[in-house]
C-alpha cells in the first residue's frame, strides 16, 4: 500500500512539472500583443520601453519616437501589401535587401541620435533580441 502510495504521488508529481505553464506568456509572445494596438501607441511604447533603457532625454525621445513610427506604419504597409502566395526567389531576395537597408538605416538613425554609451547598450539589447527571436524560430520548427 505504501508503494502504490509513493509511486502515485512520484507520478502525479512528474506529470503536473512535465506541463508547461499556463497563464502570462512572457515576453516571447510580446509581438502578438502588439499587433492589436495602432503604429502611434506601438511607437509611444517602444519610445518609452527605449526612455527607461537608455535613459533617453526630450529631444531625443522625439526623434525616436518619429523613427519608430515611420518603422512601424512601413511594417503595417508591408503586412496590408503581403501576396497570398510564397513568393519566388527572386522577390524573396529583394524584400530581404529591402529589410537589411532599412536596418542599416535604422542603425545610422540610432548612431546620430544617441550618446556613444546609449547607442553601446542599444545595440546589446538588440543583439539579445535577436538571439531570442532565433532561438524562439528554431523551437518553432522542431515542435
Amino acid at each position: 500500500m505504501k508503494t502504490l502510495l509513493v509511486t502515485t504521488m512520484l507520478f502525479l508529481g512528474f506529470t503536473t512539472m512535465a506541463q508547461p505553464p499556463r497563464g502570462d506568456k512572457g515576453p516571447e509572445h510580446r509581438p502578438e500583443r502588439m499587433k492589436h494596438l495602432t503604429a502611434e501607441q506601438q511607437a509611444t511604447l517602444m519610445t518609452k520601453k527605449m526612455t527607461l533603457d537608455l535613459d533617453l532625454n526630450e529631444d531625443q525621445q522625439s526623434q525616436i519616437y518619429a523613427l519608430i513610427i515611420e518603422k512601424t506604419k512601413k511594417h503595417e504597409q508591408r503586412k496590408a501589401n503581403k501576396p497570398k502566395e510564397r513568393p519566388s526567389k527572386d522577390e524573396l531576395y529583394e524584400i530581404k535587401l529591402e529589410l537589411m537597408d532599412e536596418q542599416i538605416a535604422m542603425k545610422k538613425a540610432m548612431k546620430s541620435i544617441l550618446n556613444a554609451s546609449q547607442f553601446e547598450t542599444w545595440t546589446s539589447i538588440q543583439k539579445k533580441e535577436g538571439e531570442m527571436k532565433r532561438r524562439k524560430k528554431h523551437q518553432n520548427k522542431r515542435k
